[in-house]
């Protein structure tokens, strides 16, 4: 009996000591090694052409009683748009449960714009799965439950980069992974996904340079408002990307049919929700998406997921550009996609010879990979691990 116990308090002393090192490690490993990159400055201009200007606002709240107050008023306008953004479907009409991680108050925010603090009792009753740390989202029947922290609402480093709202980025995570859960749960389905792990495919430069080709090629012909030369100097390039690389294109289609009209919906719900007074009209709409179709440096994304956001989201508008009604065909016809129906679009018009990637660009993107991956790896690692145990 003797031994028994002290092998269990032998035992309880070992793991004691490994809980307490992986809460120092992690601890240590967030603030001292790997500290948060912090700016209370603006480090990205914003985008603007006279008479729009898009990105970091001024006001952008410090509280997180400002802070709810103004996401309300983007939810209000949200539900005042999403079935026309993307008609038939039930991403409108929705709520939203904030839970501020660091004192763990929470705010019920309803469809038309009204926020009020609630008690936890009454947040959790609303059935979601709680998750309190940097970016947790859930959805419940009605709406969607999101973690925020009053200590990141002015660090822009954290969401400076999406010019399509300009404030701590919230939102952004309720119109994309509403649309997913909401909308997307109905579509058809092929029943088999290839790159089901959602591989980046990194280490094949060469297909991810023709597809950064395609994205900064789409970019030009939204800025162009839809010029067709450049519309099929882009459907080239796809073409080409399709007989060059066609196991990295069939791995492409789920994401660029996912997550690229997710990211459509994305962008428009946005920019409508997040600047009501510069944005209240199609055309206001077009000249915005053509004023961020500018910024290369943020709309342009390497790694076959990421890419599939862009590629899917730009062949989305210049398909609304064109006036084609696409969006019933994409949802009941598993294996489409939007650049795929862009390319049937102008099916049968003389594309011009597709360009070539050159060593140059090949070299550029692995450079622009590798400072990614140094950039972002360990700090996200040790960030979303401190704020899980933390």
């Amino acid at each position: 009996m003797k031994m028994l116990a002290k092998f269990l308090k032998v035992l309880l002393i070992i793991v004691l000591s490994f809980i307490a090192l992986i809460y120092g490690g992690v601890f240590l490993g967030h603030k001292v090694i790997f500290p948060e990159p912090y700016s209370k400055l603006p480090t990205i201009q914003p985008a603007a052409d006279g008479t729009l200007t898009l990105g970091v606002q001024p006001n952008a709240p410090s509280t997180i009683e400002g802070y709810t107050e103004l996401l309300a008023g983007q939810i209000k306008k949200y539900n005042e748009i999403a079935s026309s953004v993307w008609p038939g479907s039930e991403t409108g009409g929705q709520s939203a449960v904030i839970e501020e991680i660091e004192s763990k108050r929470f705010w019920f925010i309803s469809p038309d714009g009204a926020a009020s603090e609630i008690s936890e009792d009454t947040a959790l009753s609303y059935g979601f799965t709680r998750n309190a740390y940097f970016g947790g989202f859930d959805t419940y029947n009605g709406g969607m439950y999101l973690a925020v922290a009053e200590g990141d609402l002015q660090n822009y480093l954290l969401f400076q980069k999406y010019l399509h709202v300009g404030t701590y980025d919230a939102f952004i995570t309720f119109t994309h992974e509403l649309f997913h859960m909401k909308e997307q749960t109905k579509w058809a389905d092929s029943g088999s996904l290839e790159n089901e792990a959602r591989e980046e495919f990194l280490d094949d430069t060469p297909a991810r340079a023709k597809r950064v080709m395609l994205q900064k090629q789409l970019l030009k012909a939204i800025n162009a408002n839809a010029d067709k030369q450049l519309i099929l100097e882009a459907l080239s390039t796809y073409e080409d990307y399709k007989t060059q690389f066609p196991v990295d294109y069939k791995n492409s289609i789920p994401t660029d049919r996912s997550e690229g009209t997710a990211y459509y919906f994305e962008l428009i719900t946005s920019l409508y929700s997040a600047y009501p007074q510069q944005i209240k009209t199609e055309d206001d709409l077009y000249r915005a998406l053509a004023l961020l179709s500018t910024r290369e440096d943020i709309y342009v994304d390497y790694g076959l997921v990421a890419e599939g956001y862009n590629i899917g989201g730009f062949a989305c508008i210049l398909m609304d550009m064109q006036g084609l009604n696409w969006k019933e065909s994409l949802v009941n016809n598993a294996e489409a996609t939007p650049i795929q129906m862009l390319a049937d679009y102008f099916e049968g018009e003389q594309l011009p010879p597709a360009a070539e990637i050159t060593q140059k660009e090949i070299d550029e993107t692995a450079a622009k990979i590798q400072q990614a991956g140094e950039d972002a790896g360990p700090y996200l690692l040790f960030r979303s691990l401190y704020e899980m145990l933390f």
